[in-house]
C-alpha cells in the first residue's frame, strides 16, 4: 500500500465518523434529557436603595423570595422612627433553555421582590428589625438591616423657608402657614418631610384651587401641581420668586397647624427632598431610547422652625352649647319658601364663613336650640353639605335640610346661635342668623264626606261632568261613586291639534329633533370615523387601571387606551409617540411624562408610586374619551 492510498483510506474513515455523528444528532431529539432546577424551600433577602441617607428623604427597603413567584406581603411592617409605605411586588422569575450536543437542559428561576418607601423622622441609626413570614407554607426567616440617617447640609441652589402669620395662637385656633421653595436649578421630582405634630399639634395642606374644581387633577395650564407631602399629596402653587438676585420658580405650599396643647411649640423644620439636575451629557450610539440624558443628584433641602406660644382656652364665659370653634365665624340662613301650612316641608339653607380649613365644620344642631324644638320639626335625614354654585366660595360651608312647622302660631323662622371662641377679643361670643317671618296656614283634612259634597271643601269642586245626583255616606271605602258620570271626554283630537300654531309645533317638534340628532349621529360618524374606535379603547382602557398589579400592567393598559389615536398596536407606541396627531395639545406633555415613568419603571425598575401612577393614568384617559 502507497502512501497516498493511506491517507485516502483515512479520509474515507473520517468522513464515515462525521456521517454517523450528523445522523445521531439528527435523531438526538428522540432521545434528550430534560431537567430543571431541584425545588428546595424559599429563601429571603433584604437590600436597601441606599445605606445613607439624609433627614428628609427616604430608601427603598427591598425583601427578595427566591425559590416563588409569589407571596403576600406582611400585614405591617414597622420601622421606628420612620413612615413605610408599602410600593407593590412583582414576579421576576426567569427560564433558560440550553441545547448542547443535543441534550435539551432547562432551567426554571422562582423570584418573587416586595419593596418599601422607609422615610426617617430622626438623625441616627435605623434599622429594619427582622421577622418572620409564611411564604408558601413554609416560615421564612427574613434578616435585619441599618441605615444611618444625617442632617442634610443644604445647598446654595436652593431655598426653603416656613412663613407664619403669627407667633402667638389659643389651643384649637387654625395658623396658616407658607412653605416657600425658591428653585435656582432645575429638578425633576420633589417630596416634602418634616414633623406631623404627635399631640402638639395637627399638620395639613390646604388646595388654594376653587372648591369647585378640587376634585379634579390639576391641568397643565394652571399653576397648580401635586407633590408629596408627609406621606401623602398636596397641591402646591407655582409662581416666581428671586433669589441670588435672579428670577427664579417658585413653589408656595399652603399648611394649617392646630395647636392642641398650650405652651410652646415648634413646628418644623420640614424638608424637601429633590433630583436636581447639574448637566447634560451628550447622547451616543449605544444609549437606549429610554436613557436619560439629564445627569442628577439627590440633594434635601431644610426650613427654618417657628416657635408659637400657644395659650389655653378660658372657662370663664364658655357658652353650655360651645362645640369648640376657634377663629371669628358668622352664620346666615335662607328658606325656600315664607309661606306654608302646617306639617309642610320648608327648604332650609345655613351658610356659615369662618377660617380655612372648614372640611371638619359641622352644621348647628337645631333640635338643642330651644326656639325651633318648640315650634319646627327638622328632617329625620338631617343635613346635607351644599354643593354647586353654593360651595364654591373659599372660608364657607353651606348645609341645606328641610323643617316643618307644628303650629299656626309660628310666625317666623327664629335665628339659629352658632358659639365660637373669638381670637381677636379673647372672649366667647355667639354669631346668630335673622329671624325669618314665615305665614303658617291650618291644614285642613279633606274627607270622603266633603269630596261628596260640591264646595263642602275650600277650593274644591266636582268635575263638571257629573249628573248623577250623589248622597253623603259614611265615610270609608262606602261612600265611593261607581257612576261612569263623573268621567270626562279628554281625548286628544290630532284634527283640531292642527288648527293651532301650539298643536303643529307640538307634532312636529319631536321628528324634527330625532331628525337633527341622527343627522348629527352620521356626520360624526363619516367626519372621524375611528373616533367611536378611539373612545371604546379608551373606556376600557380606564376599566383596566383599577386592576393593574404593577407598572408593566399599568403601562400596557395606557398603551392599548392610546394605541388608536396613533393608529399602531400597544406594544409599539411608546413616550416619543404622545405628540399624535389625534391627541391634544394640552394632553400631550402629561401623556408622555406618564409613558416615560412607566417605562422607566417597567424596564429600569425605577421606583414608582403606583396608586398616584393610577390615578394621573385614568384622568389622562378621561381626558382623551372627552376630545
Amino acid at each position: 500500500m502507497t502512501i497516498t492510498q493511506l491517507h485516502s483510506s483515512a479520509v474515507w474513515r473520517w468522513a464515515g465518523g462525521c456521517l454517523c455523528a450528523c445522523l445521531l444528532m439528527l435523531a438526538a431529539p428522540a432521545w434528550a434529557q430534560k431537567t430543571k432546577s431541584s425545588n428546595s424551600p424559599p429563601e429571603a433577602t433584604v437590600q436597601l436603595s441606599a445605606d445613607s441617607v439624609d433627614l428628609g428623604d427616604s430608601v427603598v427597603y427591598q425583601i427578595t423570595i427566591d425559590g416563588v413567584s409569589a407571596a403576600d406581603p406582611p400585614a405591617r411592617l414597622t420601622v421606628p422612627g420612620a413612615k413605610v409605605e408599602y410600593i407593590g411586588g412583582h414576579d421576576e422569575s426567569s427560564r433558560s433553555v440550553m441545547i448542547i450536543n443535543g441534550r435539551t437542559t432547562e432551567n426554571s428561576v422562582l423570584r418573587y421582590i416586595m419593596q418599601w418607601r422607609v422615610t426617617p423622622s430622626a438623625k441616627g441609626r435605623s434599622t429594619v428589625a427582622g421577622f418572620t413570614m409564611e411564604v408558601d407554607g413554609y416560615k421564612l426567616e427574613v434578616p435585619s438591616i441599618s441605615f444611618s440617617v444625617t442632617e442634610p447640609k443644604g445647598n446654595p441652589n436652593f431655598r426653603l423657608t416656613l412663613e407664619c402669620e403669627t407667633k402667638t395662637a389659643y389651643v384649637g385656633q387654625p395658623v396658616h402657614m407658607k412653605l416657600v421653595w425658591l428653585l435656582g436649578s432645575n429638578v425633576r421630582s420633589a417630596s416634602f418631610s418634616g414633623s406631623d405634630g404627635g399631640t402638639q399639634y395637627d399638620v395639613g395642606a390646604i388646595d388654594p384651587r376653587p372648591i369647585a374644581t378640587r376634585n379634579r387633577p390639576p391641568q397643565n395650564n394652571e399653576p397648580y401641581r401635586v407633590v408629596g407631602f408627609l406621606g401623602g399629596e398636596a397641591i402646591v402653587t407655582q409662581g416666581l420668586g428671586e433669589l441670588g438676585g435672579r428670577q427664579v420658580p417658585r413653589i408656595t405650599l399652603d399648611l394649617v397647624i392646630t395647636p392642641r396643647e398650650p405652651g410652646k411649640i415648634e413646628v418644623g423644620p420640614f424638608r424637601v427632598a429633590t433630583d436636581e439636575v447639574v448637566s447634560q451629557r451628550p447622547g451616543s450610539m449605544m444609549d437606549s431610547f429610554f436613557d436619560s440624558f439629564n445627569s442628577t443628584r439627590r440633594t434635601v433641602i431644610p426650613s427654618n422652625s417657628v416657635t408659637l406660644e400657644v395659650k389655653p382656652l378660658p372657662t370663664a364665659g364658655k357658652p353650655a352649647d360651645f362645640a369648640g370653634l376657634v377663629g371669628e365665624y358668622a352664620i346666615e340662613t335662607k328658606a325656600g319658601n315664607t309661606e306654608a301650612n302646617v306639617g309642610d316641608p320648608i327648604p332650609f339653607t345655613v351658610t356659615i364663613t369662618g377660617p380655612e380649613p372648614l372640611d371638619a365644620l359641622k352644621a348647628p344642631d337645631l333640635d338643642s336650640q330651644a326656639d325651633f324644638a318648640s315650634a319646627f320639626k327638622p328632617a329625620p335625614e338631617g343635613w346635607e353639605a351644599a354643593t354647586g354654585a353654593m360651595a364654591s366660595m373659599a372660608g364657607e360651608r353651606s348645609f341645606s335640610t328641610t323643617i316643618r312647622p307644628t303650629s299656626t302660631g309660628v310666625t317666623e323662622i327664629p335665628a339659629v346661635r352658632l358659639p365660637y371662641f373669638d381670637t381677636k377679643t379673647g372672649q366667647y361670643a355667639v354669631a346668630s342668623s335673622k329671624p325669618i317671618p314665615l305665614k303658617v296656614r291650618a291644614s285642613r283634612e279633606v274627607t270622603a264626606a266633603d269630596a261628596l259634597r260640591s264646595g263642602g271643601a275650600p277650593g274644591f269642586s266636582m268635575p263638571v261632568g257629573v249628573q248623577a245626583k250623589l248622597t253623603p255616606g259614611g265615610g270609608g271605602v262606602l261612600a265611593n261613586s261607581e257612576s261612569l258620570d263623573a268621567l270626562r271626554d279628554q281625548r286628544l283630537n290630532l284634527a283640531a291639534a292642527t288648527r293651532t300654531p301650539t298643536g303643529i309645533a307640538v307634532l312636529l317638534l319631536p321628528p324634527a329633533v330625532l331628525a337633527f340628532a341622527f343627522a348629527w349621529a352620521w356626520k360624526q360618524k363619516h367626519t372621524d370615523p375611528l373616533r367611536a374606535v378611539r373612545r371604546a379603547a379608551v373606556r376600557q382602557a380606564i376599566g383596566r387601571i383599577s386592576g393593574a398589579a404593577g407598572p408593566e400592567a399599568l403601562l400596557h393598559a395606557v398603551r392599548s387606551g392610546v394605541a388608536p389615536f396613533f393608529g399602531a398596536e400597544p406594544s409599539a407606541v411608546v413616550s416619543s409617540d404622545a405628540a399624535g396627531a389625534f391627541i391634544p395639545s394640552g394632553s400631550r406633555a402629561g401623556l408622555q411624562r406618564l409613558l416615560l415613568q412607566l417605562e422607566g419603571a417597567s424596564f429600569d425598575r425605577q421606583p414608582i408610586d403606583l396608586a398616584s401612577a393610577k390615578r394621573d393614568a385614568e384622568a389622562l384617559l378621561r381626558e382623551l374619551a372627552d376630545a
